[in-house]
């Protein structure tokens, strides 16, 4: 069980790491694509910009190109078309600056003659540039710039160029339009001017700020999906395994419990039986799914008021003895022990009940006792049989020579036989004494049962038909053979026939003696039809000593014990009052 405890522990364990590695990993993923979405729009919207700036700065050109195409052109329409275009939404200014940042042309005329702070890579970069910007007013502006150049000297320009150049002078522009700077406009700058756009930024970072709430907002979405989904996935291994260890605990728990060999019924907090296993069926002999559910003060009467007492009582109930009458009609002697079922917070939910069976206990002690009786009788054997036979032979024989002095006819010749009989059956007393005492000897040999049987019958015919006793035998066809010891065995048998036929003297009956043969073995049976035991004198019969009859010694039925124990034997008795008795003996077969 500890095992499986620490396994399931070093798992648990182990998915707790496995999960918070996948939630760490989920966590970057989703940053990462947050940032590189952010990153995207920042892109898109330089990009957008850009595009405008440029959009804007190639229409400025070609605005002032067709002008100067009308030959009206001179820097009041270059101003002109700077305001104009000023004016567009989004654009904050729109400046024509010298490489120094002087202001040639701007869309506000108040700003003509001042300084433009332009960046510094305006006098270095060539081509289409741009660059963020933040004003002194805290906004940021993206600002566009290239040179100016209206007239470029390509192809198509350098024919319009030629054209212009005759109609101009030829050197009005400083030179060929191919060769020379376009200075027209702005003669007196010796390098190319520079046009500056100036665009609003702040409605492109309102969406960009929209776009990257609107990241952030499903980025942690996808964030607390993804981490339930791990922590579900994680919480449902979780149940698995802790399923799995209660499924594994329960079914040891259950095996275990089960195959206890002492019972064990367990009771609910209302009174009830919710479990019995084996062992508490086989004692009780009722089936658990039937009293499951019964008050168990239904199933063992008596006895939970016992228990109930003792647990209310903060005690717990240890190794008591009672002898339980259960209702399927049996009757245990049981050794009870009980304690309450807790919870971690004090609360009883139930009570364990565990049933010892003490019926081997018993038998047992019985037999115990049985044999402490022995022991002393041996040990009064031994000085009894010294002690009393001798005195007894010197009265036999001087009671045997008074009878010869006297006839048949004379008073003291009957007294001597008086003497000599009762000299006879005190001899009988101390060999049955010594019998019974002693180890029990056997000189066994093959023989046949039936005729062990028969020979019994043989000598105690006599007194059956004179009490009115009905003597019958029953046999196999074909011999039973055993090893046993003849002599002791039909000893054995007359002491039981004998008993019989004074259990019958009164009423007469019927003596029925059976023989069977199951599978290794040899079963006699030996059945009266009188007047039978109760239960007080039944549990006494086979110690020595105990006779219910005025002129017995009590030692018959202990010598049949014995002799039936030295074969390897059993013998049990049944008998009831007016009912009669039946003792079963049975004997292995031998080889």
């Amino acid at each position: 069980m500890k095992l499986t405890l620490e396994r399931s522990s070093n798992t648990s364990r182990s998915g707790i790491w496995v999960a918070a590695g996948a939630v760490l990993i989920l966590i970057l993923v989703v940053l990462l694509l947050a940032v590189r979405n952010h990153r995207r729009e920042v892109d898109n919207a330089d990009g957008l910009l850009l595009a405008k700036g440029d959009a804007l700065l190639r229409t400025i050109e070609a605005g002032t190109r067709a002008g100067m195409l009308r030959m009206r052109w001179g820097r009041g329409q270059l101003q002109h078309l700077l305001e104009e275009t000023g004016r567009q939404p989004g654009v904050l200014f729109i400046a024509i600056t010298s490489p120094s940042g002087r202001i040639l042309a701007h869309s506000d005329r108040d700003a003509l003659g001042l300084g433009l702070r332009l960046p510094r890579e305006a006098k270095e970069a060539k081509g289409l540039r741009a660059v963020q910007r933040e004003e002194a007013d805290g906004n940021l502006t993206f600002l566009v710039w290239r040179e100016f150049k209206p007239l470029i000297a390509d192809s198509r320009s350098g024919r319009m160029g030629e054209h212009m150049g005759r109609m101009h002078g030829g050197d009005h522009m400083g030179g060929s339009w191919k060769d020379k700077k376009d200075h027209r406009l702005f003669p007196e700058e010796r390098d190319k001017p520079i046009i500056v756009l100036a665009l609003d930024r702040t409605p492109y970072d309102l969406v960009r700020n929209r776009d990257l709430r609107s990241t952030l907002v499903i980025s942690g979405l996808l964030l607390l999906l993804g981490v339930g989904g791990i922590a579900s996935l994680f919480w449902f291994q979780t149940y698995r395994l802790a399923k799995e260890s209660l499924r594994d605990t329960s079914a040891m728990a259950r095996e275990v419990v089960t195959s206890l060999p002492v019972g064990l019924m367990v009771v609910d907090r209302d009174g009830a039986v919710a479990f019995m296993n084996a062992a508490a069926e086989e004692i009780s002999g009722l089936e658990s799914s039937v009293v499951r559910g019964k008050p168990a003060a239904s199933v063992l009467p008596g006895l939970m008021d016992t228990v109930d007492t003792a647990l209310n009582a903060g005690k717990p109930l240890h190794e008591e003895e009672h002898l339980c009458r259960f209702p399927s009609g049996r009757s245990v002697p049981l050794s009870i022990s009980a304690s309450s079922i807790v919870h971690e917070d004090g609360g009883s939910v139930g009570r364990v009940v565990i049933l010892r069976d003490l019926r081997e206990v018993k038998r047992l002690e019985k037999e115990l006792r049985h044999k402490e009786k022995l022991a002393a009788i041996g040990d009064m054997a031994a000085g009894v049989a010294h002690e009393i036979r001798n005195p007894l032979s010197s009265i036999k024989g001087i009671a045997t020579y008074f009878r010869g002095l006297f006839d048949e006819s004379h008073d003291a010749r009957e007294t001597a036989g008086v003497m000599i009989d009762e000299v006879d059956r005190l001899n009988r007393a101390v060999t049955e004494l010594l019998t019974i005492a002693g180890p029990t000897r056997l000189v066994t040999a093959r023989h046949n049962v039936g005729d062990l049987v028969e020979r019994a019958v043989r000598l105690v015919e006599a007194e059956a038909d004179s009490l009115g006793v009905a003597v019958t035998v029953e046999a196999p066809e074909t011999p039973v053979m055993g090893i046993l010891d003849a002599d002791r065995l039909t000893q054995s048998l007359l002491n039981l026939f004998l008993n019989a036929l004074q259990a019958m003297k009164e009423t007469g009956g019927r003596l029925a003696v059976t023989i069977e043969r199951p599978p290794g073995m040899i079963r006699l049976s030996v059945a009266d039809t009188g007047c039978g035991m109760d239960a007080a004198t039944l549990s006494s019969i086979f110690d020595p000593y105990f006779t219910t009859k005025a002129d017995g010694t009590g030692l018959g039925l202990a010598i049949v014990h014995n002799i039936i124990e030295a074969h390897g034997g059993t013998i049990e008795v049944n008998s009831r009052l007016g009912q009669g008795t039946r003792f079963d003996i049975g004997l292995p077969q031998g080889d």
